[in-house]
């Protein structure tokens, strides 16, 4: 994802925004790319599902930023037992006596403003039927026969494994309530494990709070921003090429990809939406998880921001190079350090993106740290 760069003459609400994204991603270790996509989505008015193993910081993520906007959280745990009870609320005994058969939803999902879902896809068909109008269309019937808002402003499930192409179509149909999906590895950089291992806190200190309403507000402006001939035009070859690639997602998930991106160019501080903010839909875009994903942010990054792919294509190499380095060793550390001098010189050739002088600050700080530990073994 681009990452936080303060933008000029911010709106007061775009201003805490841009502190909460910056807060966040300093202390959720290498979650940058999972904050951006909750934010975009609280934004868009989208939900978002992590898939990746148990202990990368989902939960962790969701609880950080209830903690800046405040509201109820409803959390469970989806298990092959699960009852609808367990999520919508008990039948009332009260009601029954009435020949009412009503559910009693204080505390439950349809009273939650935030919602996190663990294992979701282990939901029951029961349970998924339930639920898919109550993420689509954020209405809920609790048996009265009469239909209700619910308050979910953004839901976060999570899985340990994608579904497999067999699951049946409630899966399926579970799966594209999500309009953001990404999967979430473990800590890679070895930075990020020393930061791991020997910062015993890593709850997010936020130094602002949001309301409702200017989450709101902040959806209105996203909304209001214009693109860009640029980023039209390349909107519409990424969907090309994606066909060609035999990728096809359906319309509702091209049509909400708009606003996606338009919520991220927010985030992001623009005034118009630009060809490098697409690069959130690769999130969007695809429906099947074997490969799609991958092609998708290919083909976006080839097409809308090929400055981005090179800079994450370098950091790679950097992180390749720390982990074999020895820094023991003097002519390994050496040799290390001329590497990690050659891939900043590689990065000082490209221009026009806020990545580039990350990456390069990041590079240099890894190269000192090479350096002082060579010291350090002599």
């Amino acid at each position: 994802m681009k990452p936080y760069r303060p933008p000029s003459d911010l709106h007061p609400v775009r201003e805490k925004f841009a502190a909460a994204r910056k807060e966040l991603s300093a202390a959720l270790i290498e979650r940058e790319d999972e904050v951006d996509l909750v934010l975009t989505a609280l934004v868009a008015n989208e939900h978002v599902l992590l898939v990746g193993p148990p202990g990368c910081g989902k939960s962790l993520l969701l609880d950080s930023l209830l903690s800046w906007t405040g509201g109820s959280k409803f959390s469970i745990l989806f298990t092959k037992y699960t009852t609808p009870e367990e999520v919508v609320g008990p039948v009332s005994l009260g009601a029954l006596k009435a020949d009412k058969y009503v559910r009693v939803t204080i505390g439950k999902l349809p009273e939650a403003d935030f919602a996190f879902l663990d294992e979701v896809y282990k939901a029951s068909s029961a349970i998924l039927n339930v639920m898919l109008k109550l993420l689509n269309e954020r209405v809920y019937d609790a048996g009265d026969g009469v239909i209700r808002a619910v308050p979910l402003k953004l839901c976060v499930a999570a899985s340990n494994e994608w579904a497999s192409p067999d699951t049946g179509k409630e899966l399926a149909a579970l799966s594209d309530r999500f309009l953001l999906r990404k999967s979430v590895s473990p800590i890679r950089s070895q930075a990020g494990r020393q930061k791991l291992l020997w910062t015993r806190d890593h709850a997010p200190k936020l130094s602002t709070t949001v309301s409702p309403s200017e989450v709101e507000e902040a959806r209105r402006h996203a909304l209001s921003l214009p693109w860009s001939g640029e980023a039209r035009e390349a909107l519409e070859v990424i969907l090309k090429e994606l066909a060609k690639e035999g990728v096809q997602p359906g319309d509702r998930r091209q049509f909400k990809t708009v606003g996606v991106v338009q919520a991220f160019a927010y985030l992001c501080g623009a005034d118009e939406v630009l060809p490098e903010h697409l690069e959130v839909a690769q999130h969007c875009l695809w429906d099947s998880p074997e490969e799609q994903p991958q092609k998708a942010a290919q083909v976006i990054a080839r097409v809308a921001n090929p400055v981005g792919m090179r800079v994450t294509q370098l950091l790679l190499e950097v992180e390749q190079v720390l982990a074999a380095a020895d820094v023991r060793n003097l002519a390994d550390a050496a040799k290390a350090a001329a590497k990690l001098a050659e891939i900043d010189k590689q990065l000082s050739t490209l221009k026009g993106n806020g990545r580039v002088e990350k990456a390069r600050l990041y590079l240099k700080e890894q190269l000192r740290k090479l350096k002082l530990a060579s010291i350090e073994a002599v």
